[in-house]
């Protein structure tokens, strides 16, 4: 997307990233199916990532980030908004997320560690 059309600044930060693309059942012996990948850049509404794994859009999936300087892992619900092949051999899929504002997620300590990081 146009940076003149974003709501919000894209801050160039790496953070390991939690993607759970499937959820354990309730009852059942099942795991859930959890990614691990990096952030590309991040803004008080969404995230880019790079992955090993294609995304299907508008997907909403479960994500946990550890922001820099963050008391912990915050988790959040996003949408996947896009995804297209990347470069990076490592990584050979980057993904766009909007985050959800979904009760509870840690959406409100999301926002206000993004808005400490623009400054």
């Amino acid at each position: 997307m146009p940076e003149q059309r974003r709501k919000h600044p894209r801050l160039p930060v790496t953070s390991t990233t939690f993607i759970e693309l499937l959820s354990a059942r309730v009852g059942q012996n099942e795991s859930a199916q959890l990614i691990t990948c990096n952030t590309v850049d991040v803004s008080r509404g969404g995230l880019q990532v790079i992955l090993s794994e294609e995304l299907t859009v508008g997907a909403i999936l479960q994500i946990g980030v550890d922001l820099p300087n963050a008391p912990g892992t915050l988790y959040l619900a996003g949408e996947v908004r896009w995804c297209l092949p990347s470069d990076d051999e490592r990584h050979p899929w980057k993904a766009g997320f909007q985050i959800l504002n979904a009760e509870d997620t840690d959406i409100a300590t999301w926002v206000a560690m993004i808005a400490i990081m623009e400054g």
